[in-house]
């Protein structure tokens, strides 16, 4: 049965959310004449659409809650107070008001950024879901057949070779050593939770393919850590335009700076200029 929540209070773009590059654990779909969004995660299946200021959405399974995974608790107006610090923040914030940092699970999460090295976004959006079909634990709800994205033990079971031909390439090797480092524990996630950020960041690194970047959008986007700046090509060259006196060639000290400007919200603001970055000509 489809439920419904009021955004009166709670500010959502959905499509800007769900689109601007963050995720790759949902994808578009086409249903009922309405532009969707479902995600597949917890043995169940999210649907989620918006009409003005209603989100409504569909459970099929265990259910996945969505003011969870689209973190509609966060209080917007108050991260867009302690960013709207100049200028171009201030565009930033009112051009994609209503832009939100989503919560995906860790590993799914994980291997999309492990992956999206040198590839564009619809390219890793095809290679999640190639996984899933591959590897992952069929669903049936409505007729319909649906794929969990596969766990680290079954992916530390298949051989780079056959994680090559799914166009994943030179990448395949660090993602078979990381799909055997988190099943052996190496790396937990129940532990990264209890850590604080900049020693999160650093276990992650442990990981086979896993740098700054790569552990700061996991930190971000997975375990909520608001205050992770990852840094691509796109923020990098929005920071060196915007802000040169906070920009260094090193990005530990880039991140660092961009942390001490903006606060705890520094990860808003990142995806902010990541989204304001790629889609406005005049930044």
């Amino acid at each position: 049965m489809t439920e419904a929540i009021d955004l009166t209070d709670r500010p959502l773009d959905l499509k800007k959310t769900l689109e601007c590059g963050q995720t790759f654990s949902w994808r578009k779909i086409r249903e009922d004449e309405k532009t969707k969004y479902l995600t597949v995660r917890d043995r169940g299946v999210l649907k989620v659409w918006q009409e003005g200021d209603i989100l409504y959405y569909d459970n099929y399974g265990k259910g996945v809650e969505p003011r969870e995974v689209l973190r509609l608790d966060d209080d917007l107006e108050e991260i867009y107070g302690g960013l709207e610090k100049d200028g171009f923040m201030e565009r930033s914030v009112l051009a994609n008001h209503g832009l939100r940092i989503v919560r995906d699970d860790f590993f799914p999460c994980l291997v999309a950024y492990i992956t999206s090295a040198q590839m564009q976004i619809p390219r890793i959006r095809r290679v999640q879901r190639d996984l899933e079909r591959k590897y992952g634990r069929p669903l049936r709800f409505g007729g319909e057949e649906y794929y969990e994205f596969p766990e680290p033990e079954k992916l530390a079971e298949v051989s780079e070779d056959e994680l090559k031909n799914l166009s994943i390439g030179y990448r395949a090797k660090y993602l078979k050593k990381t799909a055997e480092m988190v099943r052996d524990g190496v790396v937990s996630e129940g532990e990264l939770e209890e850590m604080d950020y900049l020693e999160a960041r650093e276990e992650l690194r442990k990981l086979s393919g896993v740098g700054n970047k790569v552990a700061d959008c996991v930190l971000l986007f997975s375990f909520g850590f608001l205050e992770a700046f990852p840094i691509d090509t796109w923020v990098r060259k929005v920071v060196k335009k915007k802000y040169p006196q906070l920009y260094d060639k090193k990005y530990n000290k880039l991140s660092e700076n961009m942390r001490e400007y903006f606060g705890r919200y520094a990860g808003y603001a990142q995806e902010y200029m990541f989204y304001f970055g790629r889609n406005c000509e005049d930044i």
